[in-house]
């Protein structure tokens, strides 16, 4: 049966939390020579497969054909490093008293704001690299399917345990309160 009194009121704008005033913080400025390595050593590696492919046929395709694969590999790389150097002041993050926040992209800036009460789980990571330059990286999972999760790389590594320890409360206690209202 339908009920009759139901109602269903628009939130304005005004009403919705606010997140554009809230004051992200950057990663570490460590997190940038990560990337600038990962980016080299990617580029080095295709390098090196496209110079191998015009030694091993430099008698068959022509000069220019070489030459414009070069070129583009070139273009790429240097179009990557500007969207990784220019692109790294827009990876910000904030721990707030409902939720996490995170934003990332130069050309396509999204930001991702999952509340407490949606996260399942919570892993910290840290890599060989990232374990030279003392980082570590905060995954955090929720229930559901498509773009709710995300991955804060580039945090201090106390930082990065600070934060897995206050969500782990944060998510314990939504639970405990969800299963004393039952």
């Amino acid at each position: 049966m339908i009920e009759k009194n139901f109602h269903n009121s628009q939130i304005f704008d005004f009403e919705t939390p606010d997140f554009e005033s809230v004051e992200l913080q950057p990663v570490s400025k460590d997190y940038l020579k990560i990337l600038l390595f990962n980016l080299s050593i990617l580029f080095v590696i295709f390098l090196g497969a496209v110079l191998s492919g015009i030694f091993l046929t430099r008698d068959v395709l022509p000069d220019e054909l070489k030459w414009s694969v070069i070129a583009t590999l070139s273009v790429i790389f240097v179009f990557s490093l500007i969207n990784i150097i220019l692109g790294f002041k827009f990876r910000k993050y904030a721990v707030r008293g409902h939720d996490l926040m995170y934003q990332q992209g130069l050309i396509k800036r999204s930001i991702i704001i999952i509340p407490f009460n949606r996260i399942q789980h919570i892993k910290v990571e840290q890599g060989w690299l990232s374990k030279i330059l003392k980082l570590k990286s905060v995954s955090v999972f929720t229930a559901g399917s498509h773009g709710g999760d995300i991955t804060i790389k580039g945090l201090p590594e106390i930082e990065a345990e600070l934060i897995n320890q206050f969500i782990g409360q944060k998510v314990s206690q939504t639970k405990n309160a969800a299963v004393e209202q039952e």
